[in-house]
């Protein structure tokens, strides 16, 4: 009999007590935001925000999330995929540098476009046109995590909503939305493939996801910017911020160390799974798709967990961004360690509440140390040797045992750097 039914019953039992949880702190501490002002146009004002900004990033995740695989061969697979890290790698020099002069809104409504045409470049057979595809997908990508946020936190400051919400709570709302998007996106793709028999319909569900956003954000979403200086002295002020403040390169470490680890975690966790399985002479398949739900209750876990600790500063944020590097450390050390099935999964169910934890903490971040006036461009570069490191990972991969165990030693060993880069220059 599968527990894994079990595993998953009870993580969600688990996400909803902590969920009523936080519901009940955030109302014991709305009393006190409301001494500092109206109490009505505050809590209106707040929820104005929150609707307009999470009814439509929502809309955007299920877009990423409800793309699914073309079937071609693997070699072709992963020729792809490198090509969109290569993509992304390429523009995050550029793309945010061109979100600050241009506008956040505007890069918001290139992403939609972009990401557009690399789902309808599915319904081809050739291969340039897929490769063009996977090239914007890159691009689509880099903007995904840079400008969205972008958008949001200048929009914040600009309604002055200090007193009505915290950047705290929407950091960890996106992350907790991210994952009940991805479950609801996972079932509903598969229903899709299903009723269509085509593995291509999810994409242009996804293509519907992507134009009604474009019309959200078009007819909702007001534009804002960086500095108003010449799109050259941008860069070059972006590149110096870069290379003189330590703790912006601390972040950039962190950021490269823990997403190249959670990235190389996508590719290798169903293979560990399948590993420890045989070694208890198990032949069946693990019940993926109920393990990836499992995967994503951690993750919301994570955000609640977030939002409860509520971290009120930088310094807050960076000492519980050491706990978490410290944790995911572990995750990953222990299936090398222990091989068993069930010691595997608790350990991938410890990284996913980190990388819960983690998004939230580092927006928390990268929102107190990075200025808003050059965030998307500095959010771009900082993606950069991210998509380097994850391009020279795949490059190097191999079938095999022992190959991923020195995956995730290496990047168990990489997380307990980071820990150190935390620790010295952002506490």
């Amino acid at each position: 009999m599968e527990l894994y039914g079990v595993y998953l019953a009870a993580l969600v039992l688990f996400n909803v007590a902590l969920a009523y949880h936080r519901h009940q702190f955030d109302h014991n501490e709305a009393p006190q935001e409301s001494l500092a002002l109206s109490a009505g146009d505050g809590k209106s004002a707040g929820t104005k925000f929150k609707w307009e900004y999470f009814s439509l990033y929502s809309i955007v995740m299920a877009a990423d999330w409800l793309q699914d695989e073309k079937q071609i061969p693997e070699s072709t697979v992963a020729a792809l995929f490198t090509t969109g890290f290569v993509a992304a790698g390429i523009t995050g020099s550029f793309v945010g540098a061109l979100a600050d002069h241009h506008g956040r809104r505007a890069a918001c409504l290139v992403f939609c476009f972009t990401y557009g045409l690399s789902c309808l470049s599915v319904l081809s057979s050739d291969l340039f046109v897929l490769f063009v595809g996977r090239a914007l997908g890159g691009l689509s990508t880099t903007l995904l995590y840079s400008v969205f946020e972008t958008w949001m936190i200048a929009e914040y400051h600009k309604r002055d909503l200090q007193g009505c919400v915290s950047l705290g709570s929407m950091f960890s709302t996106s992350v907790t939305l991210s994952g009940v998007v991805a479950i609801l996106a996972g079932v509903i793709g598969e229903a899709i493939v299903e009723v269509t028999g085509t593995k291509t319909s999810p994409f242009m569900a996804a293509f519907a996801c992507l134009a009604l956003a474009f019309a959200g954000i078009y007819h909702r979403w007001s534009e804002n910017y960086g500095e108003t200086a010449s799109e050259k002295e941008h860069t070059s002020e972006g590149v110096r911020t870069l290379l003189t403040d330590r703790r912006i390169v601390a972040l950039g470490l962190t950021t490269t160390m823990f997403e190249g680890a959670m990235y190389l975690f996508v590719f290798f966790w169903s293979p560990a799974l399948i590993s420890s399985r045989a070694i208890a002479n198990n032949s069946s398949s693990p019940p993926f798709g109920l393990i990836f739900s499992c995967f994503m209750c951690c993750m919301m876990l994570g955000s609640m967990i977030f939002s409860v600790a509520k971290p009120d500063n930088a310094r807050d944020a960076g000492k519980l961004m050491l706990s978490i590097l410290a944790l995911a450390s572990y995750g990953l050390l222990v299936p090398v360690l222990q091989r068993s099935e069930a010691a595997t999964f608790w350990s991938f169910a410890l990284f996913e509440v980190c990388v819960g934890m983690y998004f939230p903490s580092m927006s928390r971040l990268k929102s107190e140390i990075v200025e808003d006036a050059v965030r998307a461009k500095v959010y771009g570069y900082m993606r950069m040797p991210l998509n380097i490191f994850v391009v020279v990972a795949l490059g190097v991969t191999k079938d095999g045992d022992a190959h991923r165990s020195r995956v995730f030693t290496t990047t168990g060993a990489l997380l307990l750097a980071a820990f150190c880069v935390v620790q010295r220059y952002l506490l």
